[in-house]
């Protein structure tokens, strides 16, 4: 602002003590303006600055007998912009003045010193007793913490983090420094994230990073600020999200890492390359399986300049090798030369297997309870068989009306239909799968389990909203794709911590995405996905580390149904992609011929 405009703010503050502004240059107006040992920083008295005698003399003098003095107010400017990005403040004021507090720059050089931790590792870590784990408090408390006046860690310097780190994450963080580019695919609950924003904070400790960018899905973007609140709390976040016009100062907004949905990288690809240094010092895209496909979303992430590419997935191949060409065309790629295009065949694998660092459980978690998987099939009620038989006549014949004119699209419609009848009767809403989960459910929580309990479908007939209404006497709570990000986060943490909520419900998309839920000990599949690596990915919410208990996974499918037949030709298929990757993923529309779909209803 001028010093006009600041003088003015300081006359409207119409403070009683001491005001000042930290200025590079000597301003016209100022009441008084002292150097200390910077040349590049001064404080500017607004109003007359304190005496040497009083309380404010007295802390200001030590203040700048200090080695770094303005380092105090980096801090200072550091915690108010973290407290006005927060989605909790923001949501109590309109003031669009805070926009300014909200994109103070930060006082780089010697300031970056307050990243110094202390030697050794520590699982008990101070955190306030008062606050939940991430909170806003916490992250204040750690930004206006002082520094401890220590040389920065060196790459065998041990870190102080909240936790102990596992050996298998320690060689993760390791190769993650080590190379600007990694495709990151340990199986689904090992951690990645954590060994991710442990190499950040420790690149950032040495000066090596000033702007990082995550992209990941909606869903999991507060997952992200909460792991970096907790893992590394001196790195400022910020969520991009919002109307365009929000989009636009929250890009600009001064902080270590910004985390954007894969949407908002599509939307607001322009301003991504308006990068102050010229590239994004590390870009990272978490659930990298979203670019498997090379669309407009896809080629946005790969053309980000950058210096470091990390790439993180459980399942870098859900369907095709092609897929995970993709993928690799953003590792091996610094976004400023022409894009590599990879194609299927030896010359990707040599290069995956260059760059791809992949641990499995069963390798490097000894002590990981098992995970129990049941297939139950079961039977309809008369009710829906009824109904059934009568939805798979009529489809027959409306298939075999079409003659040469029958498409998959069509085909995929029946079954969906079919699919959703075995979950509820739509006429009479009885249902057989429910009626099991429900006796199942009386005697598990009466022991102390709770339940997550997945399906592909959100409707209040056959999906989602039907089951917690099925199942309401245990006061389920609901998770889908329809749930505002703003809101998932306070749905998990009632289920985490609330006695009350015995199960929850989530769509299969969603669920297989980001959240932590070692709370629950079962889980059951509704429905089938048809896809082994997405019903994988939701079943590890609560098989992962910090699971304490067996995991017990119930999947249902009807007898003489639909879904017995499709599981009869998946089995089948398996094995033909096994020989890709561990971690086989097939999707139904481009995995199954024509023939194979129409023989699933006797048409040729």
């Amino acid at each position: 602002m001028g010093e006009t405009s600041a003088a003015s703010v300081a006359d409207d503050l119409n403070v009683g003590v001491p005001f000042c502004r930290i200025r590079p240059s000597f301003p016209a107006g100022a009441a008084s303006v002292e150097t200390h040992g910077d040349p590049y920083r001064q404080l500017i008295w607004m109003t007359e600055p304190p005496t040497p005698t009083s309380e404010a003399g007295q802390a200001l003098d030590e203040i700048m007998r200090d080695g770094d003095p303005f380092e105090p107010f980096a801090r200072a400017a550091r915690a108010l912009t973290e407290a006005f990005a927060d989605p909790r403040v923001l949501e109590t004021t309109g003031i669009s003045g805070l926009m300014t507090v909200i994109t103070l720059p930060q006082l780089s050089g010697r300031a970056e010193r307050r990243a110094a931790f202390d030697a050794g590792l520590s699982e008990n870590a101070p955190r306030p007793a008062d606050h939940a784990p991430g909170g806003l408090a916490r992250r204040l408390r750690a930004i206006l913490a002082a520094p401890r006046r220590i040389p920065l860690p060196g790459p065998e310097t041990n870190l102080e983090w909240p936790g102990e780190l596992m050996p298998f994450q320690r060689d993760g963080v390791r190769a993650l420094l080590e190379m600007d580019r990694l495709l990151l695919s340990d199986d689904m609950g090992l951690g990645k994230t954590v060994q991710a924003i442990a190499a950040l904070r420790i690149l950032k400790a040495r000066g090596e990073v000033r702007s990082c960018l995550v992209a990941a899905p909606a869903s999991v973007l507060d997952q992200w600020r909460r792991e970096l609140a907790k893992w590394a709390p001196e790195l400022s976040a910020i969520i991009i999200r919002g109307s365009a016009d929000d989009r636009s100062w929250q890009w600009r907004a001064t902080t270590d890492v910004k985390l954007a949905s894969y949407d908002v990288l599509r939307s607001d690809a322009d301003q991504l390359f308006r990068v102050p240094e010229g590239a994004w010092d590390v870009v990272v895209i978490d659930e990298a399986q979203r670019i498997k496909n090379r669309n407009d979303t896809s080629e946005a992430v790969k053309r980000l300049p950058r210096i470091r590419s990390w790439a993180l997935t459980g399942t870098p191949i859900e369907n095709d090798e092609e897929e995970l060409a993709s993928i690799m065309e953003f590792v091996d790629h610094d976004g400023k030369t022409p894009l590599p295009r990879y194609r299927a065949g030896p010359s990707l694998r040599r290069r995956h297997r260059e760059l791809q660092l992949r641990r499995k459980k069963r390798e490097v978690l000894n002590d990981l309870p098992p995970k129990l998987e049941t297939k139950l099939t079961i039977a309809l009620h008369p009710n829906q068989r009824d109904s059934y038989d009568k939805a798979e006549r009529e489809g027959i014949v409306y298939l075999k009306s079409l003659g040469a004119d029958v498409g998959i699209q069509h085909v995929l419609e029946l079954i969906a239909r079919l699919k959703q009848i075995c979950n509820v009767d739509p006429r009479t809403g009885t249902s057989s799968k429910l009626d099991d989960i429900k006796d199942r459910l009386g005697m598990l929580t009466a022991q102390g389990h709770k339940a997550l309990i997945f399906s592909q479908y959100v409707s209040d007939v056959s999906g989602v909203a039907a089951a917690a209404d099925y199942l309401r006497e245990f006061d389920p709570l609901t998770l889908t794709g329809e749930t505002p990000p703003e809101e998932r986060s306070a749905i998990i943490d009632r289920f985490k911590t609330g006695d009350d909520h015995k199960a929850m419900i989530v769509s299969l998309r969603v669920g297989g995405l980001g959240l932590n839920l070692q709370e629950a000990s079962y889980v059951f599949h509704l429905d089938r996905w048809w896809n082994p690596a997405v019903e994988r990915q939701a079943e590890d919410r609560t098989h992962r580390l910090g699971q304490t208990v067996k995991v017990n996974v119930v999947k249902y499918a009807c007898t003489d149904t639909i879904e017995e037949r499709i599981d009869r030709i998946l089995e089948r298929k398996q094995h033909l992609f096994d020989r890709l990757v561990d971690d086989v993923s097939l999707d139904l529309p481009t995995r199954l011929s024509r023939g194979e779909l129409l023989g699933l209803f006797g048409l040729h």
